[in-house]
C-alpha cells in the first residue's frame, strides 16, 4: 500500500480507505487508486484482512458508526410485521456498535437532493431497506455507489441488492402440509393481487403445488384487488374450501368483516403477527420478522467492514424460515 500511495501521491490511509470503497475518499480519487492498485498487481492478504476487520469492529463499538434504515411508509403508520423487523434490526445494530436511524422518505425526497445531503452530513455508511409502502423502484433515490446496502424486503423492485426476506414458498408449503395432516384436503387461499406480487408470487405458487402434487385437492386461489362480497361469495360456492388461508392477520379480519365467511370456516394466517400481549389472534405461520431484521443488519455490517458498496453484480438472497404458531384448526364435522 505504501508503493501505491507513492505512485498515486496520496497517503497510505487514503489508499486503505479507497481500497475499501470508503465514501470519505472522492469517487474519482477512489477509482484512480483502485486502477493503479490493479496495475501494480495488488492483492490483499486474506489473513491480514481478517485481522483488520476484527480491529476495526472493535473500534466501532467504542464510537458508533451510522447506519440508516429507509422506508417510504409514513412515519406514524403501524404495521406489526414492519415494526418487529425494525426492532430486530435495532437490536442487532446496537450489538454491532452501530447507531441506527430511520428515515421515512416522502415524494419530495424521492426527487430531490435533500436525502443524499442529509445522509452525507450524518456520516451514513450503510443502508438497510425496510418494507415499503408499495412496490418501489429506487434507482434514482441515491448514488448507491456511496453506500453498503442490504434489503430486508421484496417491495424494492430495483436496483437489485443483496436481501434478507421470509422464505414464503417453504413457509406456505409447510403450512399446507400441516393442514393436510390435520385432515384438510381443500384449503382455499384468499390474497390481494398486490400482496401476491410483493411476495414474488411465492404464496400462490406454494398453494398451487400443494393442490396439484401435495396430496390435497386443487382449489383455485382467490386473487383479487379488494375483497368484494359478490366475487368472494361466488368463489366460496364454487371452490368449497374447508379452511381459508389469508395473506396476514389484517386480511383475515377483513374476510370476517365481509359477512360472507361462516364462523364455522376457520381462517389460518400465512403471516401471523402477535398482538401487544404477545398472543397470536390467528393460527398460522410466523415469518420471524425480528430475525429478518437482525440478519439484514449483520449482513450489512459485513459489507461495511470489507468495503462492499453499491449495487452487486450478482445479488444474493438469504431466506429466513418461519414457524407454526397457535392451535391447529380442526376439520368441521359434516
Amino acid at each position: 500500500m505504501r508503493t501505491i500511495a507513492e505512485a498515486a501521491d496520496v497517503s497510505v490511509q487514503a489508499v486503505s480507505l479507497a481500497l475499501r470503497n470508503h465514501p470519505t475518499v472522492g469517487s474519482e480519487t477512489r477509482e484512480r487508486i483502485q486502477a493503479l492498485a490493479r496495475k501494480l498487481g495488488y492483492t490483499p492478504d486474506p489473513q491480514l484482512t481478517k485481522l483488520m476487520h476484527h480491529l476495526r469492529a472493535g473500534r466501532e463499538k467504542t464510537f458508533t458508526a451510522s447506519v440508516c434504515a429507509l422506508t417510504t411508509r409514513p412515519a406514524r403508520s403501524e404495521e406489526t410485521f414492519c415494526d418487529l423487523l425494525l426492532d430486530g434490526a435495532r437490536e442487532a445494530a446496537r450489538a454491532a456498535g452501530f447507531a441506527l436511524q430511520v428515515v421515512h422518505v416522502d415524494s419530495d425526497e424521492m426527487a430531490g437532493e435533500r436525502l443524499p445531503r442529509m445522509l452525507r452530513q450524518r456520516g451514513v455508511e450503510g443502508v438497510i431497506l425496510l418494507p415499503m409502502a408499495g412496490l418501489e423502484a429506487l434507482d434514482e433515490l441515491l448514488d448507491w455507489r456511496d453506500f453498503s446496502v442490504v434489503s430486508a424486503t421484496l417491495s424494492v423492485t430495483s436496483p437489485e441488492f443483496d436481501r434478507v426476506v421470509a422464505d414464503h414458498f417453504f413457509n406456505n408449503l409447510a403450512l399446507g402440509r400441516r393442514l393436510r395432516h390435520k385432515g384438510f384436503r381443500r384449503p382455499g387461499l384468499v390474497i390481494h393481487a398486490k400482496h401476491d406480487k410483493r411476495c414474488g408470487h411465492a404464496i400462490t405458487a406454494a398453494h398451487a403445488w400443494q393442490g396439484i402434487y401435495g396430496g390435497g385437492e386443487p382449489v383455485r386461489a382467490h386473487v383479487c384487488d379488494r375483497f368484494e362480497v359478490g366475487a368472494l361469495r361466488r368463489w366460496l360456492r364454487e371452490e368449497r374450501p374447508e379452511v381459508l388461508l389469508a395473506e396476514h392477520d389484517q386480511a383475515a379480519r377483513e374476510l370476517r368483516a365481509t359477512g360472507v365467511v361462516a364462523e364455522s370456516l376457520k381462517i389460518v394466517s400465512c403471516s401471523a403477527r402477535p398482538e401487544k400481549n404477545g398472543k397470536f389472534p390467528f393460527p398460522g405461520n410466523d415469518d420471524k420478522p425480528r430475525e429478518i431484521g437482525a440478519v439484514a443488519v449483520q449482513k450489512l455490517a459485513q459489507k461495511i467492514a470489507v468495503g462492499q458498496r453499491g449495487v452487486p453484480t450478482n445479488p444474493h438472497t438469504t431466506l429466513v424460515r418461519g414457524v407454526w404458531v397457535g392451535e391447529d384448526p380442526e376439520v368441521a364435522r359434516r
